[in-house]
């Protein structure tokens, strides 16, 4: 028999990018039909059922679509969902429970002026709240910095098929692509609080790009983590899980380039292990709350999370 929850707050999970989208894009691609999403959170939602949730009653999933700027996907999708579940369940409030990009969906909805006071706790797995510097290159050249980062890791290999079929479908060359019909990837560029992260190679000369100087900065995080301090007045309980000792790129090395609209193009890369591979720590832990760190990479720690998922929620 299952352990029903102490604190019967329903939950809304709002997964990652390729989690899921709408069919405008992918005829569909509704649900978890779009790439491995199945594969990698069915497993997630059987383990929140297993402390005591279920789906439709006190367990929801808030499907969106990734490839809308990230405050567009909380007006569409989080906040009718949020009162579709508040007028099912009588409940005043929720919790959400979110991976990767879904966390910053939430933070768009509980800093915005939008915002109803209607969150209870706020539990975050990897989401890059200061952003992540893989994206600046496909963002900025549609593909990732080094093919060979692109092994045995999911995201990445999904976005490259995502952005190889945009460039056909669309008759565009990738950068094109990606800028028309995939405009929330600028909102998970590093931002301010990332840090520096370019490194521009000329000749025998190496140096950081000021991020201050940037063509390319994050305006979604900068405004968001400008006033970060708004979760913790507005009430929200918080909780950061991250995963480490997975290779993740933290710099970018890049060289000059004509462009007028970027300060360089990616040609290699520096890493850490303090990351799950996608996201490093200190930008998931750029944001206030209680940390935790599992040894996995950006899909493992959703399945390890379980124990810190039944304290936190009961």
């Amino acid at each position: 028999m299952l352990n029903d929850p102490i604190n019967k707050i329903p939950i809304v999970f709002v997964p990652g990018m390729f989690g899921s989208m709408s069919d405008v894009i992918i005829s569909g691609t509704g649900s978890w039909s779009f790439g491995s999403a199945r594969f990698i959170y069915e497993p997630f939602i059987h383990q929140l059922e297993s402390i005591g949730y279920q789906c439709n009653k006190d367990l929801f999933i808030c499907f969106y679509d990734w490839s809308l700027r990230i405050d567009d996907s909380a007006q569409r999708y989080l906040i009718p969902k949020i009162e579709e579940i508040k007028l099912k369940t009588g409940c005043n409030k929720i919790n959400l429970v979110c991976h990767s990009m879904g966390g910053l969906v939430a933070r768009s909805y509980i800093q915005g002026e939008y915002y109803l006071y209607d969150v209870d706790k706020l539990i975050l797995l990897c989401t890059p709240n200061a952003g992540s510097a893989p994206n600046y290159s496909f963002w900025t050249r549609g593909k990732a910095p080094v093919k060979s980062s692109l092994e045995f890791n999911i995201v990445y290999n999904t976005m490259e098929m995502y952005i190889r079929y945009l460039s056909t479908r669309y008759r565009l060359d990738r950068v094109q692509a990606v800028h028309t019909y995939f405009k929330g990837l600028q909102d998970v560029i590093p931002g301010r609080d990332y840090g520096d992260y370019l490194i521009i190679e000329n000749g025998d000369s190496k140096e950081f790009i000021s991020y201050q100087t940037m063509k390319t900065k994050n305006k979604f995080l900068d405004k968001l983590n400008n006033h970060k301090s708004i979760i913790k007045t507005r009430g929200i309980d918080v909780t950061l899980i991250g995963g480490y000792e997975k290779d993740t790129i933290l710099y970018l090395k890049v060289f000059p380039t004509m462009s007028p609209n970027i300060e360089g193009k990616a040609k290699g890369i520096l890493k850490t292990n303090v990351g799950d591979g996608n996201v490093v720590l200190n930008s998931l832990f750029s944001l206030d709350g209680d940390k935790y760190i599992l040894h996995g990479d950006h899909v493992e720690v959703l399945y390890k999370s379980g124990p810190i998922l039944r304290g936190k929620l009961q």
